[in-house]
């Protein structure tokens, strides 16, 4: 799989956008926890750019450019080190850990949506939301489930 080649799409296709505030402070169960989100708010993301929201953050995807990229990055994707586990629908968890960053993921994710190569499952499409919601994203309930036939080799 071309990762080089893959986050030069991402990067000129897509940016991160956060939903709330920069530190955003809960207390857990064992110790409280900062999250730090460097990075523009949701209502500063340009017009060319269609929202996906993948619960911790929104991505925006400038469609235009993508849809440019969409045949590079299907060709891209069918590298993927193991087609089933990726056709068969990982979570960010996962496939953060063979781009070596779980934004790269969520970025992918978004990206994937918005040119209709698959779904994003996240817990707000099931109608779960608030803390609930956050604490299953955490564990990994925010996957990609791409549409076999463009993947298939």
């Amino acid at each position: 799989m071309d990762l080089k080649r893959l986050g030069e799409i991402l990067y000129e296709t897509t940016r991160e956008y956060r939903k709330g505030a920069v530190v955003e402070r809960s207390a857990g169960a064992v110790m409280d926890v900062s999250e730090v989100y460097i990075m523009p708010h949701v209502s500063e993301a340009p017009d060319t750019h269609q929202l996906v929201d993948c619960e911790f953050l929104e991505i925006g995807v400038d469609k235009a450019k993508a849809e440019r990229l969409k045949p590079d990055l299907i060709e891209v994707l069918k590298g993927y080190p193991e087609m089933d586990r990726f056709i068969g629908g990982p979570s960010y968890i996962e496939v953060g850990g063979v781009l070596g960053d779980q934004s790269a993921a969520f970025r992918l994710f978004a990206l994937m949506k918005v040119l209709g190569l698959g779904d994003l499952i996240t817990p707000g499409t099931l109608g779960i939301n608030g803390q609930h919601a956050r604490d299953m994203a955490g564990n990994g309930f925010i996957m990609i489930a791409p549409y076999r036939e463009v993947f298939a080799r």
